[in-house]
């Protein structure tokens, strides 16, 4: 019995440690015909998509660290200062730092432009 709660706990551990970091690792491509740039980049053409792919599977209602900080939508990001700076100062987050120049770039230009929806 205390052998199967081992394996069951080890098993637990080892997904938590790594289901944050599959779907992190893929760069988010905008999408439409228009392409996506620092001039006019919002929320809906790339924020958030960045955001679904690369934090809510941990910050999301479902994930680990939920109780660190609950992705919700575009309000969740808006209200808490912590975003920006883990994402684009620390460089903390995502996990294993997965986001490309160019993603960092994009966010950057939107935190700039003040969240455009």
């Amino acid at each position: 019995m205390k052998n199967q709660v081992s394996i069951i706990l080890l098993a637990v551990f080892v997904t938590l440690s790594f289901a944050c970091s599959k779907k992190q690792a893929e760069e988010i491509k905008p999408a439409g015909p228009t392409a996506v740039t620092t001039a006019n980049v919002t929320y809906a053409n790339f924020a958030g998509a960045l955001f679904q792919t690369k934090c809510a599977n941990c910050h999301g209602p479902n994930g680990a660290l939920k109780t660190i900080w609950l992705f919700n939508g575009i309000a969740s990001i808006k209200s808490d200062a912590r975003v920006a700076n883990s994402v684009l100062v620390t460089k903390t987050m995502p996990k294993g730092g997965t986001l490309t120049v160019s993603e960092r770039e994009l966010l950057q230009a939107w935190f700039d432009k003040g969240m455009p929806e």
